[in-house]
């Protein structure tokens, strides 16, 4: 792959990478720490969902819960692909700093 490819742009997309993935981690913490108080709140107790700029009272709780379950997988699907093509590309980087260095 880094014959290919020059070793700026592996460094680029690393960067760009790397940053999605603690993004997209980020996300997914956030999510779990909302799931886990959702799961806290008392019964009887209202709950709001923030719909662009307005709070608008959650009707059914069980569907906004499965709903961000559904997000958090998905989310965290998304950064396990971008960890393992994080990892490919670091062994691309240093491919390619070998190559650099030896020619």
């Amino acid at each position: 792959m880094s014959e290919n490819i020059p070793l700026e742009q592996i460094v680029q997309e690393l960067q760009m990478v790397a940053q999605q993935l603690v993004s997209v981690q980020t996300q997914v913490r956030e999510l779990q720490g909302t799931i886990e108080h959702l799961s806290n709140q008392i019964e009887g107790n209202s709950i709001f969902q923030q719909v662009g700029p307005l709070l608008v009272e959650v009707d059914d709780i069980e569907t906004l819960n499965d709903s961000l379950v559904e997000t958090c997988r998905q989310l965290d699907e998304h950064a396990v692909k971008l960890s393992v093509r994080e990892g490919e590309l670091r062994t691309a980087y240093e491919s390619a700093v070998k190559q650099f260095e030896s020619a």
